[in-house]
């Protein structure tokens, strides 16, 4: 049996889950800008008197509760919205520096903080119109200040 970790009188939690504003989510694949986080906590249970390397129950609240939705969707949403990215049929995303491969494992919260940047990209660099390399077509997503 799982130990409970009590966090409040609405919310006990188990060993190694994670919470944002009280919802359980998988933590891995969310998207969050830095400055929208008020406070992270980790809760741990009564084993954590006996095993000092007991695993704890982490909480994050946000000081505005923006609305997640699919990375996927809200690439999706942005293409629609663009006559330049509407027709391109391979977008590369990039979330702080790194390549997002499967957009549709992701959720990002619609914060207007968030800092996107749409560019053609090629092997050889920033795409200037040259005929030998073709472009890529990146957006590129900043959460950090």
């Amino acid at each position: 049996m799982e130990e409970e970790i009590i966090i409040n009188d609405s919310l006990i939690a188990k060993p190694g889950e994670r919470y944002i504003d009280g919802i359980k989510i998988g933590l891995e694949k969310i998207i969050i800008h830095e400055n929208n986080i008020k406070e992270i906590k980790v809760y741990k249970g009564e084993s954590a008197k006996i095993y000092s390397g007991a695993i704890g129950a982490t909480i994050i609240e946000r000081k505005k509760k923006y609305e997640f939705v699919l990375l996927s969707k809200f690439i999706a949403d942005l293409k629609s919205g663009n006559k330049k990215l509407k027709n391109e049929k391979n977008i590369e995303v990039i979330l702080n520096e790194i390549l997002i491969e499967k957009p549709e494992e992701y959720k990002i919260e619609l914060n207007p903080e968030m800092k996107i940047t749409i560019q053609n990209y090629s092997d050889d660099g920033i795409y200037h119109g040259g005929k030998e390399n073709k472009p890529k077509t990146q957006i590129i997503i900043g959460t950090k200040k």
